[in-house]
């Protein structure tokens, strides 16, 4: 504390005294106000008194330069506007009461004193009215008797924080059915206001059931979420088919109020389901030994997965002869054993045929062998046709 300050504290005739605090801040002692080389503005009687210091052009400047000295992050239009148009209380500052800071004047500058306890012998009147600024609240208190004013932060502004978090599973087959959930959270500090959230239906989807009752419209399903309190959540799903592989992304957005937009997303992978289809027959049975006997070979896939290096193995028995072989594939036939050459992909729904011809050398319950493989299966499929050679 240096001489000068105590000079002036001295010169305001008592109306604030000066004592050391515990630490290196200092505490201010009020124990009169009204004293007008250090009043901020003339003393107030009424409301309307109250309203028109916070609008007077040429204080404006001064009630800015108090808050900048104090650090205040908040906008001054909103104290000045609350000051102009929020209810006003009547309120007593108690005997012991400490307030963060108190604007003052000195030399007619308008300064800030922080710290300030009221150690007058009673309670003295003020007016005081509540605000928010920049996300917090505050309540202005202005002792009638001299116009001062101090600002006290009261918290956070209340308002509500909405999350949307989206959940599906990672894959499924095209025979399934894929569940979509989106739940919405409140972790605000009060109630928020009523969400439309909107999911639009990935290509190749349709919706079989959904929750909540919600709206389906051609391309999009709609729900109408009540309002959220604090710590509430609300979860609703919807099911989709796809009838065809491929990746389903899922986009949510929720609309709280009129602005408050947020999304969330994620997405399934659908997977095709593989089925092979290998069937073997002879047009002609039974053949007289010398003639031929044609077999026709049929490859289909009935599944909803491509299959890929479909390849196929043929054994003949030793009762007959090759005569020729044609097909969707070139034909190789070496030491009596037939192959045909792979089929790179079989897409859902297609088909291979080939046509292998051969001689009945003798008699013989002639069984000719197939065997397939591809990517799709462990095992190989197998099957054989039964020619009566005579």
């Amino acid at each position: 504390m240096n001489f000068r300050s105590v000079s002036l504290l001295l010169l305001l005739t008592g109306v604030l005294t000066l004592v050391p605090n515990q630490t290196d801040a200092q505490l201010h002692r009020a124990t009169r106000l009204g004293n007008p080389a250090t009043r901020f503005a003339p003393p107030l009687f009424t409301v309307e008194d109250l309203r028109s210091r916070f609008r007077d052009e040429k204080l404006k400047p001064d009630f800015i330069a108090v808050l900048d000295q104090w650090g205040w992050q908040g906008d001054p239009t909103d104290m000045f506007h609350a000051a102009a148009s929020n209810q006003v209380s009547d309120i007593k500052i108690l005997v012991g009461e400490r307030m963060p800071f108190m604007s003052s004047r000195e030399n007619g500058k308008a300064i800030c004193l922080r710290d300030v306890l009221w150690a007058g012998k009673e309670p003295t009147p003020a007016y005081a009215f509540n605000f928010s600024s920049k996300g917090r609240r505050y309540r202005c208190v202005t002792p009638k008797a001299c116009s001062n004013f101090f600002l006290e932060d009261l918290g956070p502004e209340p308002r509500a924080a909405l999350s949307l978090t989206c959940n599906a599973p990672e894959e499924m087959t095209t025979s399934r059915a894929v569940g979509v959930c989106m739940t919405i959270i409140n972790s605000g500090t009060t109630a928020s206001e009523p969400t439309k959230l909107t999911l639009p239906i990935p290509a190749g989807a349709r919706v079989t059931s959904r929750t909540d009752r919600a709206v389906v419209e051609t391309n999009r399903v709609i729900w109408d979420i009540a309002a959220l309190e604090p710590n509430q959540g609300k979860q609703v799903c919807v099911v989709f088919k796809s009838s065809q592989p491929g990746v389903l992304d899922f986009y949510p957005v929720a609309l709280s109020g009129k602005t408050n937009s947020f999304q969330s997303s994620c997405s399934t992978r659908v997977v095709g389901i593989p089925a092979i289809l290998l069937e073997v027959v002879d047009l002609d049975d039974p053949i007289e030994v010398g003639n031929e006997v044609t077999y026709e070979i049929k490859v289909t896939n009935q599944g909803t997965a491509t299959g890929t290096n479909v390849r196929l193995v043929c054994t003949p028995p030793a009762s007959q002869q090759i005569v020729s072989a044609t097909g969707t594939t070139a034909v190789t036939a070496t030491n009596a054993i037939i192959t045909m050459d792979s089929i790179a992909q079989l897409a859902p729904k297609a088909f291979a045929i080939w046509t292998v011809t051969f001689k009945a050398a003798v008699s013989d319950d002639a069984r000719f062998k197939i065997e397939l493989s591809s990517d799709q299966f462990e095992k190989p499929i197998t099957e054989d046709e039964s020619t009566q050679q005579y």
